[in-house]
């Protein structure tokens, strides 16, 4: 099997990797998009700092994959698959969506790697739903085929419409809308959403040192036991579980949802199980369905990671069968 260079590359953060022997990520490299000036010149660092000289590429990137040049969503990069490819020497390189990649992972978690939200159910089979609130909100799921393996979706879910569904939710949803140009899920489900929702909430409290409060104070303060943040974050947990149902009913994904992202691993205990799994589950008349699927929080560290390594390995079966004589 070829080693291949993979990478998530997020908003903020991106990992470097090349796939192992056993195909899974070696060689880990994670660093602030901050520190350089183009993707690029990070692939570069990093072979030369590696010296390693990988045959060919899977990249995740947060934002819509369309073509060989990609943009990403929420960082002013461009991916051209073609320059990078001749640059690096590459017998090819493909982009996917991060979220599409954590869903090539999903089959290889075990479970060390997750924490059942609400009471811990059965696998069924069926399609596997991921969604996960970070600088954005990515949703993606993994459908079974015909011949056997997966097939990976990817979607923008995170920016369809979204609203209040309870009478204690339409003056923190007001708020919000008079603030943005459209209110859609990301709008309140990712890390600016958690600030969004800790403002509405309490209007009356005074700005920290003169700014919104922003995720990761919002998650300190309701770790001390801040009674106005956990507020927020039992509101931010409704929201999550009312929105992961929507994915699952989307995709009927009757082999489970499951939850990523860095600001739901940073909540981490703080996600109330049965408080999502109520919120997941409010969806008359497909309450039934929804109860016999299994939800659970993705604790581990390098999700997309394993899915590119997985979708590498995909790609080289595909390709071997295809060059492979009648």
């Amino acid at each position: 099997m070829i080693t291949s260079l993979i990478a998530d590359i997020g908003g903020t953060n991106t990992r470097l990797a090349v796939t192992g022997p056993e195909g899974r990520p070696e060689r880990v490299h994670s660093f602030a998009n901050d520190r350089v000036a183009t993707l690029d010149d990070a692939i570069a660092d990093y072979l030369a700092a590696s010296g390693l000289a990988p045959q060919a590429a899977v990249l995740a990137v947060a934002g819509p994959v369309r073509g060989r040049r990609i943009a990403l969503t929420n960082r002013d990069w461009v991916l051209d698959l073609d320059r990078i490819e001749a640059r690096f020497g590459f017998r090819w390189a493909c982009a996917i969506n991060d979220f599409e990649a954590f869903a090539w992972a999903l089959p290889t978690f075990g479970r060390d790697d997750l924490r059942p939200l609400g009471a811990a159910l059965p696998g069924r089979d069926g399609p596997l739903a991921v969604l996960g609130p970070g600088t954005g909100l990515g949703v993606a799921a993994l459908v079974p085929e015909e011949a056997g393996g997966y097939t990976a979706v990817a979607s923008e879910a995170g920016h369809m419409s979204f609203g209040p569904a309870a009478p204690d939710e339409w003056p923190v949803f007001q708020r919000i809308a008079a603030t943005v140009e459209t209110v859609s899920a990301e709008t309140v489900i990712s890390g600016a959403g958690l600030a969004r929702l800790h403002a509405a909430l309490h209007p009356d409290s005074p700005a920290h040192d003169g700014a919104m409060i922003d995720a990761a104070g919002i998650d300190a303060a309701a770790e001390r036991g801040d009674p106005a943040a956990r507020a927020t974050v039992a509101l931010f947990v409704r929201l999550l579980g009312r929105f992961a149902g929507d994915v699952a009913l989307g995709f009927k994904s009757t082999g489970g949802l499951y939850v990523g992202g860095g600001v739901a691993q940073k909540l981490g205990d703080l996600i109330d199980g049965a408080a999502f799994r109520a919120a997941f589950e409010a969806h008359p008349p497909m309450r039934p369905m929804l109860e016999a699927i299994p939800t659970a929080l993705v604790t581990c560290s390098e999700p997309g990671l394993l899915g590119c390594a997985a979708h590498a390995a995909h790609l080289a079966r595909r390709n071997a069968a295809r060059t492979a004589p009648a």
